[in-house]
């Protein structure tokens, strides 16, 4: 997940020099299926977001989108802030690798920031994906493009405490990571690679925390 604060000279070339603030609950992770916890709580999450995307653009690091959006996690409000892509993926499942991973970063109005990721594996091409890399560069709201296409029908996932996975490298962020998988093309992931290759963390130690899983 990219940070929303700017910090100077990083790359992820040098990530081996990243400074990691608080180095116990860092993302992303390895999720071990077999070791993942039932979560007790009603878990919930309901989106709401326009179907006309604001911008697309190089944020240096990764692709990044905006457009307007609410999200209801565990009843609890949250804003869609931006979402980004990430390639290869950063979170494993049972030691598996995903060509891309999406991410949908979410901020209370505390501050608190929620993030839901979406793993990719090759397949058959996503329209949508196509429709958002052709409105790369450009503003306003003359689309009718639903992020909603990238996203799983089904909302089971895993749920743990983790940070950002670039500098700062802030902790206590919330991440849920859909089980079910979409899926892109080899042309689609060829396409977004020329913008960004290899712009992801490889999975951190876990330290003993929990990880969750809510089936629906």
């Amino acid at each position: 997940m990219k940070p929303e604060t700017n910090v100077s000279q990083w790359s992820y070339e040098n990530k081996e020099n990243w400074i990691k603030p608080l180095p116990k609950s860092q993302s992303p992770i390895n999720i071990v299926t077999r070791e993942a916890e039932p979560m007790l709580a009603e878990g919930r999450i309901v989106l709401n977001y326009s179907h006309q995307l604001l911008s697309l653009f190089d944020a240096d690091h990764c692709i990044e989108g905006k457009l307007k959006g609410l999200a209801s996690i565990n009843s609890r409000p949250f804003i869609l802030s931006q979402f980004h892509f990430h390639a290869s993926g950063e979170h494993t499942i049972d030691g598996t690798f995903f060509p891309l991973e999406l991410h949908l970063v979410h901020e209370s109005q505390v501050g608190m920031l929620a993030v839901i990721a979406v793993l990719f594996e090759l397949g058959e091409a996503n329209e949508t994906l196509d429709d958002i890399l052709d409105f790369m560069n450009q503003s306003g709201e003359d689309n009718h493009i639903n992020m909603m296409d990238l996203i799983p029908d089904s909302f089971d996932y895993y749920h743990y405490l983790g940070s950002l996975t670039t500098p700062p490298l802030t902790e206590n962020v919330e991440w849920y990571v859909l089980m079910n998988r979409m899926t892109l093309s080899k042309e689609q992931l060829k396409r977004l690679t020329s913008y960004h290759n290899h712009n992801f963390r490889e999975p951190q130690n876990l330290n003993n925390r929990k990880v969750l899983k809510k089936l629906f």
